[in-house]
């Protein structure tokens, strides 16, 4: 049974699970979003979206990971081109 209206829902995840993270502007609005591998062929996609000069808590956590795994995303993007393509390819036929 699925839950009430309003109980919270929560998603969590470990730094060794991201995939591939950006950070982007476009006009007022600021855009962050991360992809989590969480097992074989489970993906998970967070987008964040946000106006104003403050930069949520979430996105500076990101934009932290970023700096420091530079190497480990070049190489897991290398890993995962294919697997990647095709999970876009996916999406973006829904």
């Amino acid at each position: 049974m699925a839950d009430k209206k309003g109980k919270p829902m929560n998603i969590s995840f470990s730094a060794d699970q991201i995939i591939g993270a950006d950070i982007t502007r476009s006009g007022e609005y600021k855009y962050a979003s991360v992809g989590i591998k969480l097992g074989d062929k489970e993906f998970i996609r967070i987008s964040y979206e946000w106006a104003g000069e403050g930069i949520p808590d979430f996105v500076m956590g990101l934009q932290g990971w970023m700096g420091a795994n530079k190497e480990v995303i070049d190489a897991t993007k290398e890993a995962a081109k294919e697997e990647y393509a095709s999970i876009k390819e996916r999406v973006s036929k829904i």
